[in-house]
Formats: C-alpha cells, sequence, structure tokens
C-alpha cells in the first residue's frame, strides 16, 4: 500500500479514498457510492463557493448514512455510504443539479460525460477500485510534477521571464491549437447601478477575453509572452480563432443583450470570423463589441466592407491609450470617418495620470476606461489629483467605466466622482450574490424526469 508521505495536500483526498475503498472489500456489502463529477461544469459554476455548497449538502447525509465525503484536486466530489439505497441519496443529487441548473451538465445523464455516476459496490466494487486506483495515480503524478515544477521554480529568478521566441511560439501555438482553452476563456460584465440609491446592478454587455496572464502560468510559465511585440500579436491571433470557435459553439450564457471580444483586425476578415458572423451575430438579438488590439487602417477598409456594413447594431472599437496617443495624428485623420461609418469608440487602460492631458470631448471618443488602483485613496495621491471630480465631469460621468474594481472601496471612489459605469471582481462577486438571492426568492423549479439509476 501506498504510503502517504508520497502526496502533498493537493493528492491527500485520493490517497485517503483510495485507503478507506482497499479497507471495504472484505465488508463491501450493502455499500453504495456516487461520483459527482463538478470538474465538467462550465469555469464560472467552478468557484470555492460553488465546492463548498455541494460539499456541505451531503453533511447531513454523512452522519445519517454512516458515510464518507472526499473532495478530490479536480474538485470532483465522491461519497460512499452504507445500508441505504441509491433513491434515499438522490435527493442530495437532485439538489446539487438545481444549484447548477444554468449548466447544461446539470441535465446530462449520459454515462461518458453526465452529472454523476452511481456504483453499487455489491456488484460493481472492482470497477469501483479501479476508479479510485486510476484517480490516486492521476493525482500523485499531477502532485509529482507540482513538486518538480516548484523545485526548478526555486532553482530560478522569480522575477526573471525568458522572451518569447520563434521556437517556443510555435510550440505555444501547436499547444493552443489542441488544448482546451475554455478554463482560460473570462467573461466579465460592464455593469450600472440602477436610479434611485439601489445597489441593483444592471449589465450593460459582457466582455469575454482570454486570460494571458493564466495562459502564460499553465502552458509557459518562464515566458514573457508579450517580450515581442509582433510574435505576441501573432499568437493573438490563433487566440482569436480558438475564442471564436469556442462562441460558434454557443455553449456560454451572457445575462447581458450585448458581448464584447478582443480581436485583431486581420482576423475580421478571416473564415473563421465568417463562421462565427454565420453562426451566432446573425442569430443573436442584441449588440456584438468589437475590441480591436491593433489598429492596422490597410486591413479596416476591407473589414467595413465584409463585417461592419452587414451589421445593424453598434460596433465600439477599443483603443488602447498607448496606441492612441503612440498614432495620434493617424488618429486624427480617420476618427470623424470613424463616427460617420457608425463606429463608437472607447479610449482604454488610462490611469488617473493620464486623465489629466485625455480630453475625451476633444478626441470625440464616445467613452473612456479608467483603471481603478488602491493608491487612488491615499490622501497624498487625493491631494494631487484634487481635480480629478473635475476631469470626470469634463469627460462625462456617464461615459466613464471605473475597471479593475476589485473592492468595495473602488466603488465608493467612482460613485463619489458620479462614476456610474464598473467592471471587475467585486462587481463580479456582486451580480453573483444578486442572482443568486434572486434564485433562492424564486419558488424551486421541480427537477427534470430522467431516467432511474441504477439499483
Amino acid at each position: 500500500m501506498i504510503e502517504p508521505q508520497q502526496y502533498g495536500q493537493q493528492a491527500l483526498q485520493e490517497y485517503l479514498l483510495l485507503d478507506y475503498v482497499q479497507r471495504l472489500e472484505t465488508r463491501k456489502y450493502g455499500h453504495r457510492a456516487v461520483h459527482i463529477h463538478l470538474s465538467r461544469l462550465k469555469p464560472f459554476h467552478r468557484r470555492d463557493y460553488h465546492i463548498r455548497v455541494a460539499t456541505n449538502t451531503f453533511e447531513s447525509y454523512v452522519k445519517l448514512y454512516v458515510g464518507r465525503i472526499f473532495v478530490l484536486t479536480n474538485n470532483d466530489l465522491i461519497f460512499v455510504w452504507k445500508d441505504k439505497s441509491i433513491a434515499d441519496v438522490e435527493p442530495a443529487v437532485d439538489t446539487l443539479r438545481y444549484l447548477f441548473r444554468d449548466d447544461p451538465l446539470s441535465q446530462d445523464d449520459s454515462e461518458e460525460t453526465g452529472f454523476c455516476t452511481w456504483f453499487n459496490l455489491n456488484t460493481e466494487f472492482q470497477e469501483f477500485l479501479l476508479l479510485c486506483q486510476h484517480l490516486d495515480d492521476r493525482a500523485k503524478k499531477l502532485q509529482k510534477s507540482l513538486n518538480m515544477r516548484s523545485a526548478v521554480q526555486r532553482e530560478k529568478d522569480n522575477n526573471t521571464l525568458g522572451p518569447i521566441t520563434a521556437e517556443n511560439l510555435a510550440e505555444l501555438e501547436e499547444t493552443i491549437h489542441t488544448a482546451d482553452l475554455s478554463e482560460h476563456i473570462r467573461q466579465q460584465p460592464v455593469c450600472v447601478f440602477a436610479h434611485g440609491g439601489s445597489k441593483e446592478l444592471h449589465p450593460v454587455f459582457d466582455e469575454f477575453f482570454v486570460s494571458i496572464a493564466d495562459l502564460r502560468n499553465a502552458l509557459m510559465p518562464n515566458i514573457d509572452l508579450a517580450s515581442n511585440r509582433w510574435l505576441f500579436q501573432h499568437m493573438t491571433e490563433t487566440l482569436d480563432k480558438r475564442m471564436l470557435n469556442y462562441l460558434c459553439k454557443r455553449t456560454f450564457k451572457t445575462h447581458a443583450s450585448s458581448f464584447s471580444i478582443n480581436l485583431n483586425l486581420g482576423t475580421l476578415t478571416s473564415k473563421d470570423f465568417d463562421k462565427f458572423d454565420e453562426n451566432v451575430r446573425r442569430n443573436w438579438p442584441g449588440n456584438v463589441i468589437i475590441e480591436l488590439n491593433q489598429v492596422d487602417l490597410k486591413d479596416f477598409d476591407k473589414f467595413d466592407e465584409t463585417v461592419r456594413s452587414k451589421w445593424p447594431g453598434n460596433v465600439i472599437i477599443e483603443l488602447n491609450q498607448v496606441d492612441l496617443f503612440s498614432n495620434l495624428e493617424t488618429y486624427l485623420s480617420v476618427r470623424d470617418d470613424f463616427h460617420q461609418r457608425g463606429y463608437r469608440i472607447l479610449i482604454d487602460n488610462l490611469t488617473v495620470e493620464a486623465l489629466s492631458f485625455v480630453d475625451r470631448k476633444r478626441l470625440k471618443a464616445d467613452f473612456i476606461k479608467v483603471a481603478w488602483r488602491e493608491e487612488m485613496t491615499d490622501n497624498v495621491i487625493r491631494k494631487k489629483y484634487s481635480e480629478m471630480d473635475n476631469l470626470v465631469k469634463n469627460s462625462g460621468r456617464e461615459r466613464v467605466i471605473l475597471c479593475r474594481c476589485d473592492s468595495p472601496t473602488a466603488i465608493k471612489f467612482g460613485q463619489s466622482l458620479g462614476i456610474t459605469l464598473f467592471q471587475g471582481r467585486y462587481i463580479d462577486n456582486m451580480i453573483a450574490r444578486q442572482r443568486r438571492a434572486k434564485r433562492d426568492g424564486a419558488k424551486p423549479v421541480k427537477p427534470a424526469a430522467k431516467k432511474p439509476a441504477p439499483r
């Protein structure tokens, strides 16, 4: 038998599960188990809160049915109990199905891809034991990989990242083409607070983007992907194709009438974008907002002819302030033409310092995004930028989006300036609590009928 010293904290639950099941072999009769595949849920349904609620759902059953609950490394749950039938435990599983009812997995009862798998250990003990051995082996390999990575990382300077090269770019792109990138796709709303002092938020649009930091940590933790602008742009074009493929599958949900995506202009003239336009855009009731990473004017006329002319809704072009001011003369020469064609312009990634010389009205931009920083509340900073209120007022309070809001302090600060549009992790959490409260206040819906579980 494997000793627990070979395991780290990550693999401990798999070790305990295997040890427990091995000891059951001579007294397996009367025992049953259920494997709940939470790892198959969409990423936004696999947060720590969801896992805690799912685990707590079984706490009363653990005591009542002399059971054991195991939370695996990948967040799957395995519950083993004695004497009671599978039908006695189905209510707990149905509760979880209801909790995750917005996820397609909750209604999937197939053996290979379904929400859960049931085991009667009277007749399926060997099959269950093989599963536990497989889970144990996988967790052990993962822990070994983590240990090796930690050892390598300790030998290196954590602050030093190697540059991206053509060689490791080719390797990265090959991985991107085959890997499941859904875990690295983020969905974040831009929201407005309801009028009348209400704390209720209303999503204006949802932004879909790939987290480059998470992608780097997962695939190439020692490489600075943005160290070479041209190689980085080439990589983002590959990511564009995967993002469009993800959206074409239409497995996502958005609570706003519009959504935005970050794309390169070259992507907008590709076959991948034509497929997206055919499958998603033409059937979408709201606006699709394109946030352009690079403004390549040679491609713009082709984009306008092939895509924009077909779209009845607004297209917002999001420009990074660095790109804008590096090409200010070009921007000023084409800005009015952009507006005449029906585009709206958003200047992204502004700092407090930049507000003092970015005049939205003179630049004729429709929106600006200001990045929140904790030091904005510092007395010295507030004194230094005491004119910030006037800057926001002059920009148009309803035209300013305060992004990267990670705390209530950010919201209070923005509201003190009259800002109404917010984006960030704290907003994500507020929206999640708001939706949970609405669900809790609604009458529970009876779960859809499904085929009987095996006895």
